[in-house]
């Protein structure tokens, strides 16, 4: 249901072809709900079947006939009843954090280098998504409820990725001091052990 509901959403706020769909989900939703063109294409016949959307060919000079696909008053119903359900949590499934969950078990030096990988990874999503922000606070367009709602989105992963990194971070500062706390240790000399003397308890005569 949820691609369905990303797709409608999509094609309510303006008729658009399959093609221009991949292109939204590629530059918006992608970090809510990423698809492929095959799944895309799918899912637009079902909705067709469905009678959620309409398509209209468009003859093209050179080029197959485009398809825009159009919401339907029942399409619109559709995602009015979906919009009004209840927010509920999905099934969780991140191999990400099962990793982490078992770091223990990997080599330290790599599960250091592969959590440092993730850190840049997350920065440059982050970075890109607050860019994406910025060129659409610059160019509001006229769906100015729409666009608040898209923004919220957009800023709750930023916070989520923003947050992810100042944990890792702070894992693997507090790894590093631990780290050093036992080089310091294993470097200092032994200490040596005086030894006394045994105390005699006979009077001396």
């Amino acid at each position: 249901m949820s691609l369905k509901f990303a797709l409608l959403g999509l094609i309510a706020l303006e008729p658009i072809s399959g093609y221009d769909i991949k292109r939204t989900v590629d530059s918006s939703i992608y970090f809510i709900w990423n698809v492929t063109g095959p799944q895309i294409y799918t899912t637009l016949r079902s909705l067709r079947e469905d009678e959620l959307i309409k398509t209209k060919s468009i003859p093209q000079q050179g080029k197959p006939d485009k398809q825009i696909h159009t919401i339907t008053a029942k399409g619109r119903q559709a995602l009015l009843s979906m919009a009004n359900q209840p927010l509920v949590a999905s099934v969780t499934r991140n191999e990400i954090l099962l990793r982490v969950f078992f770091g223990n078990f990997a080599d330290p030096k790599t599960i250091d280098r592969e959590l440092k990988a993730y850190i840049e990874r997350l920065r440059s999503e982050r970075l890109f998504m607050e860019a994406t922000e910025a060129r659409i606070l610059a160019h509001p367009g006229t769906k100015h409820e729409a666009r608040r709602f898209q923004l919220l989105s957009l800023r709750l992963t930023v916070a989520n990725f923003r947050a992810t990194e100042r944990e890792l971070e702070k894992f693997l500062e507090e790894g590093e001091s631990a780290s050093r706390k036992v080089a310091r240790e294993a470097s200092r000399p032994a200490r040596k052990t005086r030894v006394k003397a045994p105390v005699s308890n006979a009077r001396s005569t």
